[in-house]
């Protein structure tokens, strides 16, 4: 987790990497990708798979480096990145009967805190401890978030049984 005065930082740098600032960018990745390596060794099982995943979360960043509007959350939004590249990357090596018990629809539709926690959890196998200690959460608040997850899921599920009848 981030240093309260590496954010001041942070907003320069982006600032920078607005402008074309190749070192500008370089110093953002130095500056958060323990961070992002860590939240993925968390999910995924490979050393490998996981150098390709930051890999490609800060391609992305780096190709949408202009789509950030507000420079003070590029650490979360780097996040946000490496949960969506993770999930993809864990979804596309599982088998296809497993993901279809998901219901991938009801689990996008979450709002993104409780997808993250219920598919750390319910999906990839994570304790809540080890969900809290990736995010720098209280294990109280993951528990929390994650019965919301669930209750939320359940509720999609009425809804979309409801409609089909």
């Amino acid at each position: 987790m981030l240093k309260r005065d590496t954010n001041s930082k942070i907003r320069k740098l982006v600032l920078g990497a607005w402008n074309d600032d190749t070192e500008s960018f370089a110093e953002l990745y130095c500056l958060t990708v323990d961070d992002t390596y860590n939240y993925c060794r968390y999910i995924m099982d490979d050393e490998k798979e996981t150098l390709q995943a930051v890999e490609e979360i800060y391609s992305i960043a780096l190709r949408n480096i202009l789509k950030l509007k507000d420079p003070a959350l590029f650490p979360a939004w780097i996040r946000r990145i490496a949960f969506d590249v993770c999930y993809q990357r864990a979804v596309a090596g599982t088998r296809t009967d497993l993901y279809s018990l998901l219901h991938p629809e009801e689990l996008l539709s979450l709002p993104f805190f409780e997808r993250q926690i219920f598919f750390l959890h319910d999906f990839t196998g994570l304790t809540d401890k080890e969900i809290a200690g990736a995010l720098h959460l209280r294990k109280s608040h993951v528990l929390r978030t994650l019965s919301l997850a669930r209750e939320h899921m359940l509720q999609l599920r009425k809804m979309s049984r409801a409609e089909t009848l």
